[in-house]
């Protein structure tokens, strides 16, 4: 019996992946590249993921002699300038919040942000108060695809991962939620196209309903 929900946060509840992208792109103009110098794969691979492990691997890519932590230190300074600007939550996501706690259901944010940025999306969003825990990537030594911070999230509504459902979009936080030992939901989007693990996948959050968690239920009894 599913008890608790944990939200992943960037691309799932808002729409940050454009400032994201724009962030980086800007941080990187500074040493003269750009986004499109990586590797395309490389560039997927990089949602979900704790910005300063990106940064180290970006900076590899480029030969780039810059520690990891500068760099997404600078980035993370154009990103919360940015997202000033305004950031909207993504399709579904106050019905979803509704139905669980409909269900008397515990949820918490699992991000691999930052908490600063983390903390001000959920306020610029007016979801803040809706959560019973926020885990960030500060909060972790290893970020998703390892399942460290969905554990702690777990462990922070006091439930067993057995009775926590995750809600991703990104294929490293479908990982580390299996990882974990959790049910987990795959939200498509356009910068991902890979839920390999994922127990269903829906094209958002408006249509998790009755319906979708005893699908779950029966995908749990029949092994799946």
């Amino acid at each position: 019996m599913i008890a608790a929900v944990l939200y992943d946060l960037d691309g799932l509840m808002v729409d940050s992946e454009p400032f994201h992208l724009m962030a980086s792109q800007e941080a990187l103009k500074k040493y003269g590249h750009r986004l499109e110098d990586l590797p395309l794969e490389l560039r997927k691979s990089f949602f979900g993921k704790k910005v300063v492990e990106v940064a180290g691997e970006v900076l590899d890519c480029l030969n780039l002699p810059l520690a990891p932590e500068q760099w997404a230190g600078e980035r993370l300074e154009i990103f919360m300038r940015l997202i000033e600007t305004g950031v909207s939550l993504m399709p579904g996501v106050e019905r979803s919040l509704t139905f669980f706690d409909s269900k008397g259901m515990k949820k918490a944010v699992v991000s691999s942000g930052d908490r600063p940025y983390v903390e001000r999306l959920l306020e610029i969003t007016g979801v803040n108060s809706a959560f019973d825990a926020v885990i960030t990537g500060d909060d972790v030594t290893l970020g998703k695809p390892d399942p460290q911070c969905f554990l702690i999230g777990a462990r922070a509504l006091g439930v067993s991962p057995s009775s926590a459902l995750v809600l991703e979009d990104a294929y490293a936080g479908i990982c580390a939620a299996r990882a974990a030992g959790m049910k987990v939901i795959g939200i498509e989007n356009k910068y991902n196209d890979n839920f390999t693990g994922a127990d269903l996948v829906l094209a958002s959050l408006a249509e998790i309903d009755d319906r979708v968690l005893n699908l779950l239920s029966d995908h749990g009894k029949s092994g799946g």
